[in-house]
């Protein structure tokens, strides 16, 4: 093992991978130690959901909490109920013998430090998904990574015993798989890493399934054509389009038929409780789209006061400063050389009087459009154009649909935080990252600088914020500490990366 990591550290560009992880290891353990135990609302829920199932049982949203902390701000009722169980199956064991103990923040801080490891391993698999999708030799990975251990919402929902993770996780996963199976054929051991996958997104989050079928239906589609191309077998393609659903029903159609029956409708959604309880609203969906504190606040998963509205002074200023500075400013960047072109034929059509001829497809594609993996020069693993317009498609349409959900869940009274789209964080980090890698040596180093600036300005804003009485506290000595090193830690990892950039990146 040992040996193996020293292999992988060896080459600059993996060890400036290995620096990502461990900062994102450190900002998820200093969230750990910066929140208080249960200090949110929905902590307790999902520690609860873990205990209920300690005791072989699956949580109901209006029998309430059965773990109930005396320091915890508690929810009125069970308001995680309608997940299913995957997330809460792996922390049970933790949770469970700790809270029946007596030791409910001991078991609250299990649960988190299994989302802390989750969280390095999801700035691994970002990593390692990104270089399935982009060419052999990229800057962009590497680049990916950096991005994806610095986001915040990735830090909170790793320093927290949230779900989020976990869906997160397998989803990112399954991009990565989804390409390879799109760019080489999907193969009868991809087919079934697909399917295995796509259950277990299933069981995590419903946010999560959705994703997976659109992946799923990609992979299908780009098996069709290579198989009517003459290119691939049909048999894969079937088994995929069958098998996929097929595992999907049989690991958790139990669960979303059990939210259908006691809910009324699959995701086990309360709105009527919420519209009269919270301060929440219905709205049109126009209202939303329109909304700028939506574009604002859902996307930036670099926010680090991101738990909470934009109610103060303090976290308006921040959302602002982050949407725009790291988040949509690299993803114009990233955007601008690809619609130019089509602007310049528009006006030249226009000028010229006559209509612009219709311009080849020109979208974002993730740096080149080259194959992520040499393959052998057979028929059934020559890639094709279409190849590349599916994988260059893939993480798009996934934000789109996802993105598409989220507003109509808004609308319906739904929250909208920005951990909400961590089952389509790689398409984000993808796109910020090519905003980067136009002018890496400049733009990297000012990104990680203005990212580390919101840290280290939240991080003393909750340091220096004194307990609220009757809840529990945190031990802020440790915190502080933890998150010196993580800022550290963050300096580190972006300087890595920077010195793998070439001096004239292509």
């Amino acid at each position: 093992m040992t040996g193996a990591l020293a292999r992988f550290l060896a080459d600059p560009r993996r060890a400036a991978v290995g620096a990502a992880v461990l900062a994102a290891l450190l900002l998820s353990g200093t969230v750990l130690l910066t929140d208080p135990p249960y200090v949110t609302g929905d902590e307790p829920p999902h520690t609860d959901y873990a205990y209920q199932v300690w005791h072989g049982e699956l949580p109901v949203f209006e029998e309430g909490l059965e773990l109930r902390p005396d320091g915890a701000r508690l929810a009125p009722v069970q308001w995680t109920a309608q997940h299913p169980p995957l997330y809460y199956v792996l922390v049970a064991p933790l949770v469970g013998p700790l809270a029946d103990a007596g030791h409910p923040v001991a078991a609250v801080y299990a649960a988190r430090a299994v989302n802390t490891v989750l969280a390095g391993l999801f700035v691994l698999v970002a990593w390692w998904s990104a270089g399935r999708i982009c060419h052999p030799g990229s800057m962009l990975p590497r680049l990916v990574a950096l991005v994806a251990a610095l986001a915040a919402a990735v830090a909170h929902a790793g320093g927290n015993a949230f779900n989020d993770l976990v869906a997160a996780l397998c989803v990112t996963t399954m991009f990565g798989v989804g390409a390879t199976a799109i760019r080489r054929g999907p193969g009868t051991r991809l087919v079934v890493l697909l399917c295995l996958l796509a259950a277990a997104c299933s069981l995590s989050r419903l946010s999560a399934a959705i994703i997976a079928t659109v992946i799923t239906a990609f992979v299908v589609l780009a098996g069709s054509v290579r198989a009517a191309q003459g290119r691939g077998r049909w048999a894969p393609v079937v088994g995929l389009a069958v098998g996929a659903p097929a595992t999907v029903l049989a690991a958790a159609g139990w669960f979303y038929a059990r939210n259908l029956a006691l809910t009324g409708n699959i995701q086990g959604s309360h709105f009527d409780w919420a519209l009269a309880n919270q301060v929440r609203e219905v709205r049109p969906v126009w209202e939303v789209v329109l909304d700028p504190v939506i574009w604002a606040r859902l996307p930036d998963l670099f926010w680090w006061a991101g738990r909470v509205p934009p109610a103060t002074p303090y976290s308006a200023t921040t959302l602002t400063l982050t949407t725009l500075l790291l988040l949509w400013t690299p993803l114009v960047i990233a955007l601008l050389p690809h619609v130019a072109p089509v602007l310049r034929r528009l006006r030249g059509g226009a000028l010229a009087g006559r209509t612009a001829p219709a311009p080849r497809a020109v979208l974002p594609e993730v740096d080149g459009a080259v194959p992520a993996h040499p393959v052998p020069a057979g028929a059934a693993h020559v890639e094709r154009p279409v190849d590349r317009l599916l994988v260059t498609l893939l993480p798009w349409a996934a934000v789109a649909v996802s993105v598409s959900v989220q507003v109509l869940y808004t609308a319906a009274s739904g929250g909208a935080y920005p951990r909400y789209l961590l089952p389509v964080a790689l398409p984000v980090f993808l796109g910020v990252a090519a905003g980067l890698a136009r002018h890496p040596r400049i733009l990297v180093p000012l990104w990680g600088a203005v990212a580390t600036a919101d840290l280290v300005s939240w991080l003393v804003a909750e340091l220096t914020t004194p307990p609220q009485p009757g809840l529990y506290g945190e031990p802020t000595a440790l915190a502080a500490v933890v998150g010196g090193l993580a800022v550290c830690a963050s300096v580190v990892a972006i300087r890595a990366v920077v010195r793998t950039i070439p001096s004239a990146p292509g």
